[in-house]
């Protein structure tokens, strides 16, 4: 097969390297945009530990575009609604309860602002519901058991395609790949990112956990006093459960000395005295499917792009764990990233398109970091409060209020991301304002926002704007905005774009009537959106010049 198209696209697959939430997600949007790829992981299977447990509002939303089966399959893993909130502290779960934060945002955002919900379960158990979607797909090559041992070029500026070499674990076989690109998502010990030498910047080694899978009817114990959190603290244990299921399953997270950071010391049966003591249960039976151990980072790669490979996930960003952040930003900078990596593949956009992933998603990686360092450092000092500790450097009212509003509560990252790049056409509105960018969030069309979740009716099924989005670009219009049908239709042809056209009032009934306000737009008027659902320009009305002023757009975007 030739490895380019008629149309000049270059049709090899493109590498991932790393199967985790990350990777698998790069796999499934490729294929949403019709490109095939090598899925390379290390290890024979998916992940056998929890690590992260939390698809967000946003994420979740990623997902109902990879289809509507992998959506329904992955809502069936939630957490019941009555264990998703407080966070609690306690002395153990039998014990006095210290104090409590009302985490109303890990139940998601409601479906006045998205049509999704937030799944609460474990990274053992969602991986192997996207892994089931992938083959479904017939455009991966999956290939667990083989690692990367060598990036022979690709990351040079002028690179027009990448070879690396890889070896089979089992059988010791080496062997080249060439392809257009690669997406690294070989998380926080990346062997892509050390190859490059990327540097990461912030800080480093914070604190250090072990981390345990385990059964155990805590549940029994808990009674009334469910929670998201349950952070204990006494004279012989201290740490925090996270569960599951709420059938047995549970995740311990025990902080520890550096010098004691070893799954040597901290065996199964160690791990289990400290779960009956964060218990209070003396003799409750745990078994321990796993222990693992991590370290506390608020770091950022100082570049995402190294001439055809993207760093994606923990091999771009680590954060501290507040609420599952560093998953699901992994998740959303790759969705922006793919959709750009694709349109430059297939000859539609040029190299600036593609650096705009790095324009876009740096800074927000890096605020998402700061704000979780310091939320982090909060909850702390507040866990310290509740026991009737006084934190070494102080706590007022007003921080103590903040901390408990932010720690869970986090609408407003998930959702108000505005990005300013050559990607999105500015058109001099301001977007709203908010008190808090971390906790609140405003529906908005203004250019570089998410397009704002509308509810529509066709035909009897109910829809929202986010299952409009195309995996090109769409063009959404106001009710007396026929016209923009033979514009698009126009400018797809003239582009070689799959434009997408949808018209409000055609065929789309506007259920409680909120398009015009959320959009920003008059009847004539349209908006046209990323294939990230991002919107990329509107205008108010169609002037007598829209098809050119579209075709002005999107030519300076696609550059």
């Amino acid at each position: 097969m030739s490895a380019r198209g008629s149309d000049g696209a270059d049709v090899r697959p493109v590498i991932i390297v790393g199967a985790g939430p990350v990777g698998l997600g790069a796999a499934l949007e490729l294929a949403r945009c019709g490109l095939r790829s090598i899925l390379i992981e290390r290890n024979e299977r998916t992940s056998w530990h929890p690590k992260t447990r939390n698809f967000n509002t946003r994420t979740m939303e990623i997902a109902r575009g990879w289809g509507r089966e992998i959506y329904e399959e992955l809502r069936q893993l939630d957490l019941p609604p009555n264990w998703k909130t407080p966070i609690r502290f306690m002395e153990s779960v039998v014990g006095k309860q210290t104090g409590h934060i009302d985490s109303r945002g890990f139940a998601g955002a409601g479906p006045d602002l998205s049509p999704v919900s937030s799944v609460l379960s474990s990274q053992d158990m969602l991986e192997p519901v996207m892994l089931r979607e992938i083959r479904r797909t017939g455009l991966v090559d999956l290939r667990f058991g083989h690692e990367v041992i060598e990036i022979v070029h690709g990351h040079e500026d002028d690179a027009t395609s990448v070879e690396i070499k890889v070896r089979n674990r089992a059988s010791g076989e080496v062997y080249v790949l060439t392809a257009p690109a690669l997406v690294a998502a070989d998380g926080a010990a990346s062997f892509v990112r050390d190859f490059l030498q990327v540097p990461l910047d912030g800080p480093k080694k914070v604190a250090h956990f072990i981390n345990c899978y385990f059964r155990a009817d805590i549940e029994k114990h808990v009674g009334d006093n469910t929670g998201i959190l349950l952070f204990f603290s006494n004279n012989h244990a201290s740490g925090v459960f996270q569960p599951l299921d709420a059938k047995g399953r549970w995740l311990t997270q025990l902080q520890v000395a550096e010098e004691e950071w070893s799954t040597e010391l901290f065996t199964p049966e160690r791990c289990a005295e400290r779960i009956r003591a964060g218990a209070g249960v003396p003799d409750l039976k745990v078994e321990v499917l796993s222990i693992g151990k991590w370290q506390m980072n608020a770091v950022v790669g100082r570049r995402l792009i190294a001439g055809r490979i993207l760093l994606t996930g923990d091999a771009a960003h680590m954060f501290p764990p507040t609420g599952g952040l560093g998953a699901n930003t992994g998740v959303q900078g790759m969705h922006n990233a793919i959709w750009k990596l694709a349109l430059f593949l297939k000859g539609k956009a040029g190299r600036r398109l593609l650096q705009t992933y790095e324009t876009e998603r740096r800074p927000v990686a890096r605020w998402v970091a700061d704000q979780s360092y310091h939320n982090r450092q909060q909850v702390n000092k507040l866990g310290a409060i509740s026991r009737g500790e006084v934190p070494a450097d102080g706590m007022g009212p007003a921080e103590v209020l903040q901390a408990s509003r932010r720690y869970g509560n986090h609408i407003g990252l998930e959702l108000g991301t505005i990005y300013t790049s050559d990607a999105v056409i500015a058109d001099g509105s301001k977007p709203p304002a908010v008190e808090d960018p971390y906790t609140d969030y405003i529906p908005s069309g203004h250019p570089g926002a998410r397009a704002p979740h509308v509810w529509f009716d066709r035909q009897g099924d109910r829809l929202s704007t986010i299952d409009l989005i195309g995996p090109e670009f769409t063009l959404i219009a106001g009710p007396k905005g026929q016209g923009w049908k033979k514009v698009a239709e126009a400018t797809g042809a003239k582009t070689g774009l799959a434009l997408q056209c949808h018209i409000v009032g055609d065929g789309l009934v506007d259920v409680e009537g909120t398009f015009r306000d959320r959009f920003g737009i008059e009847d004539t008027g349209a908006a046209l959106v990323r294939p990230d659902g991002f919107i990329a320009w509107r205008t108010q009305h169609m002037g007598p010049n829209a098809g050119a002023d579209l075709g002005s757009a999107l030519a300076s975007i696609l550059s």
